[in-house]
């Protein structure tokens, strides 16, 4: 016996229909059972109607079809979220392309508010940085982060709500089942972990250029706002933020080097339409009934080991209040020189030291 959301999945897998017209159809025939049983009578009067190829509904228009995706669920232990699941986020519900349904790896998150934290695959080290400290702050207090999983920003959000102890979201370009980019295979186990990675796009489906901008709207349309953390003048990330603004979001930039191109397209936006973002602040004051913050001090207790790899703990513990440089760093230690300096730059993005000048390091915390 099958159940609506067997319906749901297949009616949302059928190509040559919009996403509007899959919304207009589940209201004129008040269920996809009641699309999917239609007899070919019915069926050529409704193509014909509006003009669409009816060979491409008639052939995945099978029991056999339906128990295939079933199947393919259970493999893969992915759910189908529809919009009557309690998991389907009511952020999402609200805009006007929304998904009839989704797939789902891991748990939806049941956080109140939830951020996108978006930007640049090819970020500079100030831009990944920003994109680690603001994931974390952010899950440190409470907020499910939200982003794509792409290499760059995406990357190091979703890295920081981890070490946050926090939630975050992927949402993908392609099947949940695909690992896109490859090398983010680590980073994906352990965003299902730590909460979900989730595509409109149906299983096996390659991450196509077109599918982007789709899955876009998807990310500011579970999010209460958007932060813009860098971006050029010309990037996918601008796609994002005229969803949102569109979906009536707030959009938040990072200033950035007015010298430096891969920051053009947030500064124009701060000069359009973008609030700016210097704190996390900035942020939990413009959510709406926000109230698990501290603005006089933050004061939880930031326990860092638990965020630090071995070699980064030991190089951490030779840098303190006082300037210190790498080669002393890679005398004390006894680690190589190319070990030093990569857990100096992992700590770095993890907001914990500060670079100065001169090749020397000091405690942010």
């Amino acid at each position: 016996m099958f159940l609506e959301d067997d319906y749901l999945m297949w009616l949302s897998k059928l190509e040559g229909l919009s996403i509007r017209k899959k919304q207009d159809i589940l209201e004129q025939y008040k269920s996809a059972k009641n699309f999917f049983d239609l007899d070919s009578s019915e069926l050529s009067y409704f193509c014909n109607k509006n003009k669409i190829n009816i060979k491409n509904i008639l052939d995945f228009k099978s029991y056999n079809y339906l128990e295939t995706n079933r199947e393919e669920l259970l493999k893969y232990k992915i759910k189908f979220i529809s919009k009557d699941n309690k998991d389907y986020p009511e952020n999402l519900k609200n805009i006007a392309d929304a998904p009839i349904g989704f797939y789902m790896l891991g748990n939806m998150p049941d956080n109140i508010h939830k951020v996108g934290v978006i930007g640049a695959r090819k970020c500079t080290q100030y831009g990944a940085m920003n994109s680690y400290k603001f994931g974390k702050e952010l899950a440190e207090n409470n907020i499910t982060v939200v982003s794509g999983m792409a290499i760059g920003i995406d990357s190091m959000a979703h890295k920081g709500a981890i070490d946050g102890r926090g939630k975050t979201i992927a949402v993908l370009g392609c099947g949940v089942d695909i690992i896109y980019p490859p090398n983010n295979k680590n980073l994906r186990d352990e965003i299902i972990e730590n909460g979900c990675i989730i595509s409109e796009f149906s299983i096996g489906t390659s991450p196509y250029p077109a599918n982007f901008p789709m899955r876009n709207r998807i990310i500011s349309g579970i999010s209460d706002a958007i932060v813009v953390v860098e971006s050029a003048k010309k990037s996918g990330t601008l796609i994002t933020v005229a969803q949102a603004l569109e979906q009536g979001k707030d959009v938040f930039a990072i200033p950035g080097n007015i010298n430096n191109p891969m920051s053009e397209g947030t500064n124009n936006l701060l000069k359009e339409c973008a609030y700016p973002l210097t704190n996390i602040e900035d942020i939990l004051l413009n959510l709406k009934n926000y109230n698990n913050y501290n603005f006089e001090k933050n004061k939880q207790n930031k326990d860092i080991e638990n965020i630090l790899e071995p070699d980064e703990k030991i190089v951490y513990d030779y840098v303190k209040t006082e300037p210190i440089t790498i080669d002393e760093i890679i005398l004390k230690a006894n680690l190589t020189t190319q070990k030093v300096q990569y857990a100096l730059t992992m700590l770095e993005l993890k907001g914990v030291i500060q670079k100065m000048a001169g090749q020397k390091y000091i405690r942010a915390l």
